[in-house]
């Protein structure tokens, strides 16, 4: 009697049920008995030939993809040259230094224009913590302004920088030392993990 019970239930109920309960899963996406049920997107569609057209397409894709990358690469490569050409107008500062400065000279070019003002010269310099006096600073950005029209390039803010306290014996000295000091700091901090951050007290 018993093991007809069984047999007419596992016939009805396919028994035992070989996957978890309906309950587990999205009811639509398995059967009674816990069966994935097939997807409609699974079945084989017949591929469409290729034609002229998606060849094409595809082909000019391509073509987009590998100039993009060209120019990605040419891009670097200038920027690498250039950032080179800096280094070696400017010895003694590395890329972390020249990069700071173009982030703050960014920072501090209020009117976006690619210039610098007297006033916005000085804020640069108070943010590197300089402390001469309004007639250095005002003296030495006139001698840099060489069409004396009130501004200054990137080009002529790293000049003034450079040669705001002159090299002695081919070595920085003043604002362009300390410029070379806080890049270096910042990438010091840079490479420190949260953990060691807090060792140093820097929150």
């Amino acid at each position: 009697m018993g093991n007809t019970l069984n047999a007419i239930v596992k016939r009805i109920f396919d028994y035992p049920v070989k996957r978890k309960p309906i309950c587990f899963y999205r009811q639509e996406d398995y059967s009674s008995t816990g069966e994935p049920l097939a997807d409609e997107g699974d079945k084989k569609k017949p591929k469409e030939p290729v034609t002229e057209y998606d060849k094409l397409v595809q082909d000019f894709y391509s073509r987009l993809l590998a100039q993009r990358k060209t120019t990605v690469a040419m891009q670097e490569k200038n920027r690498r040259w250039s950032m080179q050409k800096v280094m070696k107008q400017f010895p003694g500062w590395n890329e972390t230094t020249i990069a700071n400065l173009h982030s703050l000279f960014l920072l501090f070019d209020n009117r976006q224009n690619g210039m610098l003002s007297l006033d916005d010269f000085c804020a640069v310099l108070e943010s590197l913590g300089d402390e001469s006096t309004m007639e250095e600073r005002k003296s030495r950005y006139e001698d840099t302004d060489k069409d004396n029209d009130g501004w200054i390039s990137y080009d002529e803010f790293l000049s003034l920088v450079y040669n705001f306290n002159p090299p002695v014996d081919g070595e920085m000295e003043g604002l362009a030392r300390t410029c070379f000091e806080v890049a270096e700091n910042i990438r010091f901090v840079s490479g420190l993990s949260v953990g060691e951050q807090l060792e140093y007290g820097l929150f």
